[in-house]
């Protein structure tokens, strides 16, 4: 009898245990992003908690731990518990980190486990109005006279400076790169005088380009931009090959268990299919679209082997 009941107790335990998976979740999530409240990583943020609490009925709390570009985040959620609770808005900033820096307290691939993106969003050229004609009189002018074209970008080893870096490997030209504490920053400068050119998202460019304060010269992105048809690619221009999309996306510890990474990206591809969250993430310049895991995870190493080229290429010192 003995015998009979310790061969059977486990096989009881294990009829008798839920997967984690059907209790998921029970209690309040969290989405962790590394940026200043209000700025679009807290509102992109902010749009899917709403939408993923409404799916899974438990609260989603936003949370922010800004610092050093996103790592001090990133250093964060990697040390959480892998248990679907603690999510992260991640930017493409995740992957110029991984080429930036020479040490990290965390793998940037292999620490996380990835969701889904949330959308893509291009970067655009844009100069004082009436000071070029076009991108290609801009690459004209800078390599007739190098290094007298200015660019200010958002801070040293942001996307928006490396592109500015990508652009003039690949046209010749010679630029002065000139940083800012952000895309506000240099967009004031921009209309100071201080710079000649900013390479920057819409939501930072748009307001001054439709008030006739800036010229748009060109869309980073290897297509024309849906929601600025007239606006030229640089590819279609003075870099052909050129294509330069950044991104948002939900990412969370590695080791999540599968059963949850798949109740999660469920509910985010739910979201994402919301026209009312479809209309937030645009508004906010970038075309709403979801992946799996594997296809950030491949987005993710992709765009780590391309900045670390550039940052090499273009002399920048690894930090």
């Amino acid at each position: 009898m003995i015998k009979k009941l310790l061969v059977a107790l486990p096989l009881t335990l294990a009829l008798a245990a839920p997967s984690f998976a059907q209790d998921f979740p029970e209690r309040a999530m969290r989405i962790v992003h590394g940026f200043g409240a209000g700025g679009n990583a807290d509102t992109v943020s902010r749009i899917m908690a709403e939408a993923i609490s409404a799916d899974l009925g438990e609260p989603v709390v936003v949370e922010s731990r800004p610092g050093a570009g996103g790592t001090v985040a990133s250093g964060y959620v990697a040390s959480e518990a892998p248990d679907g609770y603690t999510m992260q808005l991640l930017v493409g900033g995740h992957a110029v980190a991984a080429a930036l820096y020479n040490e990290l307290p965390y793998d940037s691939v292999n620490d996380f486990t990835f969701l889904s993106t949330l959308g893509q969003f291009p970067f655009f050229v844009a100069a004082r109005a009436g000071e070029y004609e076009s991108i290609s009189a801009l690459i004209e002018a800078a390599r007739a006279e190098p290094g007298s074209i200015v660019i200010g970008h958002s801070g040293v080893g942001s996307t928006q400076h490396l592109t500015g870096e990508l652009l003039g490997l690949q046209t010749g030209a010679e630029f002065i790169h000139v940083p800012y504490k952000g895309g506000a920053a240099a967009s004031t400068a921009l209309m100071g005088g201080e710079v000649n050119v900013i390479i920057d998202t819409g939501t930072v460019i748009s307001g001054q380009a439709e008030a006739g304060v800036y010229d748009i010269l060109a869309v980073t992105s290897a297509e024309r931009w849906p929601d600025a048809p007239d606006v030229p690619t640089l590819n279609e221009t003075v870099a052909p090959g050129f294509d330069v999309v950044s991104w948002t996306g939900l990412g969370a510890p590695a080791g999540v268990p599968d059963d949850v990474v798949e109740i999660l990206s469920t509910s985010i591809g739910k979201a994402l299919a919301q026209p009312d969250v479809q209309e937030k993430i645009a508004a906010l310049g970038a075309a709403p679209g979801g992946s799996t895991s594997e296809e950030l995870k491949a987005l993710i190493e992709r765009q780590i082997a391309v900045w670390s080229e550039v940052i090499e290429a273009a002399g920048i010192e690894r930090r």
